[in-house]
């Protein structure tokens, strides 16, 4: 248990903005994931930790034996497979913690050459040794990972030094259960190799799979290095290395590494990855092997594969990377010959293919600032798009946005235009309803890099057009769409369709990004900078500000916003908004609270430090960021700020404040909150907005109460918080006007059925419970217990509670209703 807490530790840190850039893979992989696949993940990072505890213990017992001069027992099992050890490195690189990952890596090559030390020629060695050759792997690791914070190794757990497990430590399993050890330790292999290069990649390390790679052709077990030390004192020939019978038996036989084509593909795709194409095309070249004709220069560590249409398209993403036209069109070419030579239809281009040689034209070079023929044409975007659908390819999204941004990059927005319209037309060939026609693959990129090509030309009102007409088309804007949208309106200074855009993301639960998120707030910065300078009249010998009128867009919030506000004052309100919209329960994480806290409050200090003076839907808006992270202190800081700007909190201001009491658990907080607004709406002040508690506002407080019975161990304090509830039920009753009960109905609250269940429940607890009594105004203990079994017997006669109780009901209600009924009964 102690090692899956460690995971849960690591994965809040990587949803943390703290985190560096490789911890995102990892959010978005524990974001879209449902809940039985976390349920399976988890169980696959548990049986990781376990395997690396187990090898980790195994180096241990290995350093023991060696430190006391004793001899391993040859049929001792110890070590986890190596198969096993490859599916923990693969868990560790999904989850995002590729360093981890690395160190289990290291930990197995750590382990086969201490049994080789240890073996040869019976010899044992001290611990002394195997402690200088671990700082020799631990050095090898950093240079792997091109260095890294000396201090986030120092404090980042690690069991190369010592063991990983004390005696209170759980050990793990060695039965099938989990999984068998074996005598042997767990030798590096080719699929090792693959695995760690192919998360390297996948987290934006290619440089780090490069290295992998130069390790690997530098190991023992390497074919090359097999083929030399098994032909010594000969020449080799040449064609052993392309010899493929020959190289099945040495991996038979010698256990010896050899590329195969899913290495091959997942090297190409790391050089494709830093635009080395040259490379991705020697490697190309050494898998067509002979039947390469000329004098074309090789791969020499990879050996004659069949390549694969991934192969190809890898090739051509390399290309694309290094913004080489004409080596893509070659990659083409290629592909096409070595189809009809082969006559595998698989190996002919497809979408993919020509999509990304779609994309290569109008890129900028990576090396080199000539241009070949065509480079800065669309025309060749479209020639490639007709070359593809006459060879009955048929594009999907992905190929029109790219086809668009080429447009885009090539300043011809009317090209980009008939590229949205291309793709229309092929839809319109379906005999469905435009209403009812599903769209394509990704077709949402398409319309995203066709309003970005309008909004970077200056013609906003057309993007504004084509946002709302592809709703039409059954294609939803993302988030990407509305960041890309609003970016251009308002570097237009088009506040008002901004607003429109923010309200719709609202309304589709779509929060902004990261990018658009910066891009907010650049664009505000920059509007609330053009407003203060906006001297440019005089009023009664006054200068004044000209400031255009906003009617917020939000109508559930009329009061919250003025019809005078700011431009900016405006954005930076519906950018909170957007911010804070109701995760429910999509995203629940406490984390992701914080971050979007964070973030609100950034927003804020942005605002005081720019001098933009917050208005009371800005101050809800961090009211309301409070409540989802359950930080009080800050709530309550805020309702001072509020009153300390001459603002006057209304009903959403404290009801959030509430919330954020609710999700803290603290009654105590509650309470103040509850009294204080109550209290200041009987100041009487001029213009005050009057605190109407609502039905909700009586659940929230009292599951602030049901939250700390939950929490506390104490009778007393159990007592004294179900007494809580039953004074406030009862407040209800007499309809209070001191705490404001009187604005909430009883026949309301005896209607709502999980209201009157927890405080029936409340009145039950307390009534069996041994107390001393409770603040009720003298009430003896007798009369305290005898007066909450009564009002468990009204509640237990309610109609609301006379039907079948739902399944969601838990067993202690139940136990409670059914003693409520038997003291009715009794009576």
């Amino acid at each position: 248990m102690a090692a899956v807490s460690r995971y849960r530790y690591n994965i809040n840190m990587s949803i943390s903005p703290k985190r560096n850039k490789s911890s995102s893979s990892s959010t978005m992989y524990y974001k879209s994931k449902s809940h039985n696949d976390d349920t399976t993940f988890f169980a696959k990072m548990k049986e990781a930790e376990q395997i690396e505890r187990a090898l980790s213990d195994a180096l241990e017992d290995v350093k023991h034996f060696s430190s006391h001069k004793k001899e391993r027992p040859e049929s001792q099992k110890l070590f986890p497979p190596v198969r096993q050890c490859n599916a923990a490195i693969a868990t560790f690189g999904d989850a995002g913690d590729f360093r981890r990952a690395l160190k289990l890596f290291t930990t197995m090559r750590r382990s086969v050459s201490l049994i080789r030390r240890m073996s040869i020629g019976g010899k044992l060695f001290s611990s002394a040794v195997f402690i200088g050759e671990d700082d020799d792997h631990e050095k090898e690791e950093k240079e792997i990972v091109g260095g890294g914070n000396d201090e986030e190794d120092a404090n980042r757990e690690s069991s190369w030094r010592t063991p990983t497990q004390s005696s209170s430590q759980p050990q793990h399993s060695m039965t099938s259960g989990s999984f068998d050890l074996v005598s042997f330790p767990p030798k590096p292999t080719l699929v090792t190799y693959s695995t760690l290069m192919s998360r390297a990649v996948s987290l934006g390390k290619p440089r780090v799979a490069v290295r992998l790679w130069n390790l690997m052709k530098n190991q023992p077990n390497f074919y090359h290095t097999v083929i030399s030390r098994k032909e010594r004192g000969k020449n080799p020939d040449a064609s052993l290395y392309m010899d493929t019978a020959y190289l099945r038996r040495l991996e038979e036989e010698d256990s010896a590494i050899v590329p195969d084509i899913i290495f091959c593909n997942i090297l190409m795709n790391a050089y494709a990855k830093l635009g080395d194409h040259v490379m991705a095309r020697l490697i190309l070249n050494s898998m067509l092997g002979s039947t390469c004709t000329g004098n074309i220069a090789l791969h020499e560590e990879i050996p004659p594969i069949t390549p694969t249409v991934v192969t190809y398209n890898t090739l051509a993403d390399a290309c694309k990377v290094a913004g080489e036209l004409g080596a893509a069109l070659e990659v083409l070419a290629l592909m096409k010959s070595h189809a009809e030579k082969t006559g595998d239809k698989r190996l002919a281009p497809d979408a993919r293919t020509y999509t990304i040689l779609i994309s290569t034209v109008a890129r900028k070079r990576k090396n080199q600032s000539q241009q070949d023929f065509g480079e800065m044409d669309p025309d060749m975007a479209f020639d490639l798009l007709d070359r593809m659908m006459a060879e009955n390819v048929n594009p999907n999204g992905v190929t029109y946005c790219a086809l668009i941004d080429v447009c885009s990059r090539c300043r011809r927005v009317d090209l980009a235009l008939k590229g949205l319209r291309l793709m229309l037309k092929q839809k319109a060939g379906s005999k469905v309803p435009v209403q009812h026609r599903r769209p394509l693959f990704n077709e949402v990129g398409a319309w995203t890099a066709a309003i970005n090509a309008l909004g970077k030309a200056g013609r906003l009102d057309s993007a504004m057009k084509l946002f709302n007409t592809m709703q039409v088309f059954g294609v939803k804007p993302n988030a990407v769409t509305c960041g890309s949208l609003t970016d251009s309106l308002l570097k237009g200074n088009r506040v008002t369709e901004t607003l429109e855009v923010l309200k719709y993301m609202k309304g589709e639960g779509l929060v902004p990004g990261e990018v658009m998120y910066t891009s907010l707030m650049g664009n505000a910065i920059n509007l609330a900078e053009r407003e203060s300078r906006n001297v440019v009249t005089t009023k009664d010998g006054l200068q004044v500000n000209v400031i255009d009128k906003l009617v917020t867009l939000d109508g559930d919030n009329d009061s919250d916003v003025d019809d005078t506000q700011s431009k900016s004052i405006v954005l930076y309100t519906e950018l909170m908004r957007c911010l804070i919209q109701d995760y429910g329960t999509k995203q629940s994480e406490k984390n992701i609270d914080e971050d979007v806290l964070l973030k609100v409050f950034l927003v804020y200090q942005q605002m005081t430090k720019l001098q933009v003076q917050p208005d009371l839907a800005c101050y809800n808006s961090l009211l309301k960021a409070c409540a989802y992270a359950g930080d009080v202190e800050r709530a309550q800081q805020v309702l001072k700020r509020i009153q300390e700007d001459g603002l006057q909190p209304n009903d959403t201001s404290w009801r959030e404040a509430l919330k954020a009491a609710n999700k803290a658990c603290r009654f105590d907080v509650a309470e103040s909150i509850w009294d204080t607004a109550v209290a200041y709406r009987k100041k009487g002040v001029h213009d005050s907005f009057p605190w109407v508690p609502r039905l909700s506002d009586v659940e929230t407080l009292i599951s602030t109460y049901e939250k700390e019975v939950k929490t506390t161990s104490s009778h007393q304090e159990r007592n004294e918080l179900h007494a809580k509830v039953i004074r406030l039920f009862e407040g209800i009753q007499k309809q209070s006007v001191e705490r404001g009960f009187h604005h909430i109905s009883v026949e309301s609250i005896e209607k709502n059925m999980n209201l009157m269940l927890t405080i029936l429940r409340a009145a039950v607890s307390f009534a069996v419970s041994p107390r001393k009594g409770y603040d009720s105004g003298g009430i003896e203990d007798d009369d305290d217990r005898n007066h909450a079994r009564d009002l468990a017997c009204d509640i237990a006669g309610l109609e609301v509670l006379q039907g079948r109780l739902p399944y969601s009901v838990d067993r202690k209600t139940k136990k409670s209703l059914e003693l409520a009924r038997e003291w009715l009964y009794t009576f």
